[in-house]
């Protein structure tokens, strides 16, 4: 069974593992980049900002995400489902997770409760972590119940999203169960360390890398997504980060997801959970309780406006561009816009804060010799600054060969015509 939504991540995966060509590294579709992002929602916390519905549509307008993951909740109220079908109107699509003690004719109904915005079942969140004795059971009754939709040909167009565990020792407990879902899912948050960390214990325990290996092992040949990834800056967390900083390494987080192989990254979340100090829920927020941008949020929206080109996937094309200097921490992304024109993602991927010693840790800018083909010509730049802003520059407008300085803040260039 290929679902509509697997087939597409899984062909995002495949463009992404594309070997260089013998004119230079194959561009991948700019939009499939803004199209793998994300954002968590409850839009049933009423007692908190998510209960101000128009601020949370101007929110999500704003930040240019056209995916969102909630509950999925057999609730008599009508507006859980009338506010996620506005959503929809907004070209904002929503996977649902589902618990252990729904219905099957809950399950049936979803699609059409949510007829304007749902996308996609998602198995229990986090089961392993509930304290029973008998999670893997329970879970495999869900993945059962969940599966037997294929039968309904009406529901075969939504796909199921494996469930998300917590530990090594819980995808070792559960076994391969790739057989009952179309994608597998990873919840990778990395503790407050940079996205691209090597880990910090025994295998590169907490890396992207190692998360992705654990969910290999329960969704071989599946495309995997990540439900649930982010960073916290309320100080009474564990493993906090100044605001700043998350600003800074969100854009990368995307990035480097999406070179990973990852089809899809759920930012958690949209908005600050209203209580501090509350391990694995406050801080998260791309928006604080006073409604305020964070600069994860601004860093985030100016990277979906950038890369956003909705539309038929441009054919595939190379640019023959070359880099010397710089250091092995850059790293070095190409994608292509339907105009033609090509954007060339370039950062350190290195730490910028201790998040033991509370520190910073300052990180050294590096030169970059660029050079491109007389047909795509440098055309400007877009820095990323502390605070999420973006700065664009023209000062080597047209020119073929030039230097730039990389650091750990995104800088994209763009070529062409």
């Amino acid at each position: 069974m290929i679902r509509l939504l697997a087939a597409c991540t899984l062909l995002a995966f495949l463009l992404l593992s594309s070997s260089p060509s013998a004119q230079g590294p194959v561009a991948i579709p700019a939009d499939r980049l803004a199209d793998s992002v994300g954002v968590n929602v409850h839009l049933h916390h009423l007692d908190t900002l998510y209960g101000n519905f128009p601020a949370v549509q101007w929110f999500l307008g704003q930040l240019g995400v056209r995916h969102v993951r909630d509950g999925l909740i057999d609730t008599s109220w009508q507006g859980y489902y009338d506010r996620h079908n506005a959503l929809g109107t907004m070209g904002i699509k929503g996977i649902f997770i589902a618990t252990p003690t729904v219905t099957d004719a809950v399950l049936r109904s979803y699609p059409s409760r949510m007829s304007y915005s749902f996308e996609g079942y998602e198995l229990p969140n986090e089961l392993d972590a509930s304290g029973s004795a008998t999670w893997t059971g329970t879970l495999l009754q869900s993945l059962t119940q969940l599966h037997g939709l294929d039968v309904d040909p009406a529901l075969t167009q939504f796909p199921v999203i494996g469930p998300s565990l917590t530990s090594a020792a819980s995808y070792a407990a559960l076994g391969d169960v790739s057989g009952f879902y179309d994608a597998g899912n990873v919840h990778d948050y990395l503790s407050g360390r940079n996205p691209g960390t090597w880990g910090w214990g025994a295998d590169g325990y907490g890396s992207i890398d190692w998360n992705l290996r654990l969910a290999n092992h329960y969704a071989p040949g599946k495309p995997i997504i990540a439900t649930e990834t982010g960073y916290t800056d309320d100080p009474a967390v564990v493993n906090s980060i100044p605001s700043l900083i998350a600003g800074r390494y969100l854009p990368r987080l995307v990035l480097e997801q999406f070179r990973n192989g990852i089809t899809r990254t759920y930012i958690y979340e949209l908005l600050d959970f209203p209580t501090t100090g509350l391990q694995q829920l406050s801080g998260y927020g791309l928006v604080a309780t006073n409604g305020a941008w964070k600069p994860a949020f601004h860093a985030l929206r100016n990277l979906l406006r950038l890369f956003s080109d909705p539309g038929p996937a441009p054919a595939a094309a190379s640019l023959d561009y070359v880099l010397t200097g710089g250091d092995p921490t850059v790293r070095q992304m190409l994608f292509q816009k339907r105009d033609g024109t090509f954007l060339l993602a370039l950062w350190q991927e290195t730490s910028t804060y201790d998040t033991d010693r509370k520190t910073y840790t300052p990180v050294a800018p590096t030169a970059v010799h660029v050079h491109v083909p007389v047909t795509a010509p440098f055309m400007r730049s877009y820095q990323w600054r502390d605070g999420g802003v973006v700065e664009e520059g023209s000062a080597f407008a047209g020119q073929t060969s030039f230097t730039v300085i990389v650091s750990d803040s995104l800088l994209v260039l763009q070529f062409g015509a």
